[in-house]
This record gives structure tokens, sequence and C-alpha cells, in this order.
């Protein structure tokens, strides 16, 4: 089938926001294949496709600091792409295309794709497109490459899948998008206020509710909203994708913050049970923690997994030394440690941030451990983030989501930060490296030192070129 017009309005009404998401970079993607055991392409002359790719923010982000490589974004709403197209066209980037199109019309011609993306479809539309998106990925993708597919999941689903069924039940027939969202909001209001002394089941789906009531627009109205939404466990994912020919090598990510509560006898028990079966300990590990959502990596079936290594990745780290030997990083994962060798070497990244250092055969085991423990991010590149200079320079991309009055700028290690007001816009905008410092205080009618700690905020958070 394909998808009617209402589900297209909405698209075109609503758009769906494709911020920076650093999951779905080539650099992760490369990372996680390589410690899965293949050998996957090189980030700087990869391919990428990316399906669902509305206005391409995430695609755009990537083709600023890859420009050898090649990136392709399709996307069923044409108002998003048309703003999209407009974007690429401004930047003069050449090595990315967004298409309007359909998932289904994809055909053998297509072309080979080193990675693929799918974030935020899987679970969101008809049958027949989850099973046309897995076998996309069996027929384009490249021998060694990696596709990214986010999903939600039972048994957490149960309990999203609830509100949604109760929020459409509140919004009957009423069509208008706007509308749609307040008697949505309403219902959720009315449910996170829950009852006095809850029981347990009570209690989750008010904080459930809560939660959804954070969502942006955006995404409450094409998650929790939307005409098709269909959690599956990750057995049945697994399941599809052998179907095509295709298995899981993990998740985009090696850090579960949920399963480092599971009590240890519960660990022991659910290796037990899983005898040995890895899909098996990953489903009954869902089950223990109620997982909600998956970003979970495939290749080809053919491929033979072992355990790699990191070496010859990048590794940088945002983290900070709170104490002696006592460390935070950029989304509060807590580490203390007295191991004088992961002391050396996370403080080194540490002073040397935001650039990265290439890991060496001594460093392999060290660096992968902070990796796990969420410490430190792996890349597949050196990445383009640098000190502030005295002729200080943003990316080129940034400074044009100031100009354009984005509230957000993408950072050049592929994350999202905020732009707070005009003076944060004007200021990025003026980081064109022509300025030196003084030029930029006079032109910011602000103190040397005020500027010089804003420039710090920007190379903290990786937005100078140099």
């Amino acid at each position: 089938m394909q998808y009617d017009s209402r589900v297209m309005s909405a698209y075109n009404q609503v758009p769906y926001i494709n911020s920076p998401f650093a999951q779905t970079h080539p650099s992760r993607l490369f990372v996680m294949g390589r410690l899965a055991g293949l050998d996957p392409p090189q980030v700087q002359t990869c391919r990428v496709l990316e399906i669902g790719a509305s206005q391409g923010e995430n695609l755009i982000g990537m083709a600023m600091v890859l420009p050898s490589a090649e990136f392709v974004g399709i996307d069923l709403a044409e108002i998003p792409v048309t703003r999209g197209q407009k974007t690429i066209a401004d930047l003069g980037l050449g090595n990315v295309q967004l298409r309007p199109m359909n998932v289904l019309e994809i055909d053998e011609g297509f072309g080979e794709f080193d990675y693929i993306i799918a974030h935020g479809v899987y679970s969101w539309t008809p049958a027949d497109v989850r099973d046309k998106l897995l076998a996309v990925a069996r027929a384009h993708l490249s021998a060694q490459g990696v596709a990214f597919v986010s999903y939600n999941t039972y048994p957490g689903g149960y309990v999203r899948k609830m509100l949604r069924e109760m929020m459409l039940y509140h919004i009957g027939d009423e069509a208008d998008p706007v509308r749609r969202m307040e008697r949505a909001r309403e219902l959720l209001r009315m449910m996170a206020i829950g009852r006095p002394q809850p029981n347990a089941h009570e209690a989750a789906v008010a904080a459930r509710a809560a939660e959804l009531l954070e969502r942006t627009d955006s995404a409450l109205y094409h998650d929790d909203l939307s005409d098709s939404y269909d959690p599956v466990y990750f057995h049945e994912f697994a399941a599809h994708a052998a179907r095509h020919a295709l298995k899981t090598i993990g998740e985009a990510s090696l850090v579960d913050p949920d399963a480092r509560n599971l009590a240890p006898e519960v660990v022991v028990r659910i290796r037990e049970m899983a005898a040995g079966d890895v899909i098996a300990e990953a489903q009954y590990f869902d089950f223990a923690r109620t997982r909600l959502f998956r970003e979970t990596l495939l290749c080809h079936a053919g491929n033979t997994l072992r355990e790699g290594n990191a070496q010859g990745c990048y590794a940088a780290t945002s983290a900070r030394e709170m104490e002696d030997g006592v460390f935070v990083s950029s989304s509060s994962i807590r580490m203390k440690t007295t191991h004088p060798g992961l002391l050396e070497y996370i403080r080194r990244l540490i002073g040397l941030w935001p650039c990265s250092e290439r890991v060496a055969p001594g460093d392999a085991e060290l660096s992968l451990e902070l990796f796990r423990l969420g410490m430190i991010d792996l890349h597949g590149f050196a990445g383009m983030a640098r000190r502030a200079s005295e002729m200080p320079c943003a990316g080129r991309f940034a400074r044009y989501q100031a100009a354009r009055g984005d509230s957000h700028m993408t950072t050049l290690w592929h994350c999202t930060m905020g732009l707070g007001n005009e003076e944060a816009r004007k200021l990025v905008g003026l980081l064109d490296g022509s300025r030196d410092r003084p030029q930029l205080a006079r032109e910011m009618g602000c103190s040397r030192e005020m500027l010089d700690g804003a420039l710090k905020v920007l190379e903290t958070e990786g937005m100078l070129t140099h």
C-alpha cells in the first residue's frame, strides 16, 4: 500500500523535527561495527542513506564535517524535503541530496550504501513499510555495512500504547492537528495527576503521562498520535531481520543506565535462562527493565561476528574531573577510580577536548572500558572541533542556523547546542574566522573577559573549527 493523503498531510502540517542524532552518525556506526568484528567502510568516504530524513538536518550536519562522503535522504512529505533542499542549496553542499519519495518506491537501481539509517520509522508505519525497510537494508547495504533501526519495544510499549489509545479516544473525530494535540495534552494532564495514594501500576501510568507532556509537538504528534503504532518484542524484531538475511550486532550505544539498576541475582538468573542464546538474553533483560525503546544495528547475516577492538578509532571526552579520581560525563554518568592507567588516560583525553586522539594499541582496552562506562566517546574519524584561536571560527552550518534564527545549532560532534538569545546568535554569526578577539569584543559591545568566556563555552560544546 501507499501512504494515504492524511498521513502525507500530517507530516506536511506538523513537520517531524529531524535534529542531529549522534547514534546515527556513520562515525558511531563504524565504531560499533568494528567492535562487533566487522571491517566497516571508512567514514570519510562512505555512502549513507537515511529513510525518513524529513528536512535533512541530521544528514546535513554529517555532510558538513565529511565533505568526501555522500549522503542521500528520502521522506514522504514534500514540504520538509523542500525546506531541506533550500538549506542544502544555501550552503552549497554537493555531497547531500534529499528526495521526496516513498520507501516502497526504492528499487534495485537505487544504489549501494555503507550505512543505512531508519530512525523513528519502523514502529510508526504499516506492516508493508516495515517489511520494505528491512528489504532495502538487505538489498542496498554494502557487504560490511551497518544499518541503524530504532523502534519501540514491549513490554514497556504497553504503557505508552495504553495512553495513546486514551488520547485517541479523547481526540475523537477531530482532524485539525493543533486541536488534536491540545486534546491529547488535556487528557495527559489529567492522567499525570493520578491518585493521591496510587498503586504501582497507577504510579507508572501517571509518570509516563508526565513524560509525554514534556515531549515536543512534533514528537507527540508523529510518535504517539500517528496512524500506525506497533511496538514489537526484541526477539520479534530479530526474527523479522533474519527473514531478510540480516542479523543484529548490538545497539547503537553500549551504555544502558537502566540495566545497571538490576540486582546481581537477576543478571545471573537471566543468563541461566538464556543458556547462551544472545537474542534470548537480550529479551530477558528487556523483560526485567520493561524496556521501551531500542536502537538496533544490523549487518548481513553471512558476516562472521567476533570480539573487535577500538584500535584505530578516535577517543574524545567532554567529561570533567569533579574531585580526585571522580569524573562526571556530559550525560551525568559518574565514575570513581584509582586505577592508574584509567586515570592517566581519561585525564589526557579531558586535556585534549574538544579534539580527539587516535586509539593506540596500548590504549585499546582502556578506551573500550571507558566507552562502555559512558565516560568517553569513540569515533570513526578525528573530527573537526578545535580550541578557540585568536581568530575563532564556528562551523558553517552553525553560523547558517544562527542567521536563520534557529533555537539550536548542530555541533561539530553532531549534537545540539541551544541558541538562547539574539546576542548568542549574533556572536556565532560573527565567528567566520575573519575577526580577532579584540574586534569581536568591540562588535559585540562586551568586555574581553566576557567574550573569552563565551568562546570557552562554544569551544567546550565542540562548536569551533579554530
